[in-house]
């Protein structure tokens, strides 16, 4: 596929370099068809700053087919990470986002405190969600 591969390399670079928000924007300015691209480059990233941005970028997209990904990336051990993805899951507050984020209510981390700062995020955001869809 890798049809946006040197758009990506050249976003992520702008991004290393410290232009954060030129990165950004130009990477949303790229068609939604780069969404499959941008989550296989946040599987294969380890740098969380490059993750962190990369989930950003997807769920500002606003493309429900980013749901599911936004689900698994809640399961991530670092809290930049999942705590994009609740942002993103509430962003796009749907019965199919609900789900997602329900469905991590029994999440456990290696840390009870650990545990319970992800369980205030999660509530929090279920509850933003419940609201945004009672708005419509």
């Amino acid at each position: 596929m890798q049809q946006f591969a040197e758009q990506i390399t050249y976003y992520l670079e702008m991004l290393r370099q410290g232009d954060a928000d030129n990165a950004f924007h130009g990477l949303l300015e790229i068609d939604r068809d780069i969404l499959p691209e941008l989550m296989a480059v946040f599987r294969d990233t380890r740098d969380i700053g490059v993750r962190e941005f990369l989930i950003t970028v997807i769920w500002e997209y606003r493309e429900r087919s980013a749901i599911p990904f936004l689900g698994k990336a809640l399961l991530d051990a670092e809290p930049p990470i999942w705590r994009q993805a609740l942002n993103g899951l509430v962003a796009l507050a749907s019965p199919e986002a609900l789900d997602a984020l329900r469905a991590e209510r029994t999440r456990q981390f290696p840390r009870q405190r650990e545990t319970e700062k992800f369980r205030c995020w999660l509530e929090e955001a279920i509850q933003q969600a419940e609201r945004e869809i009672q708005k419509t």
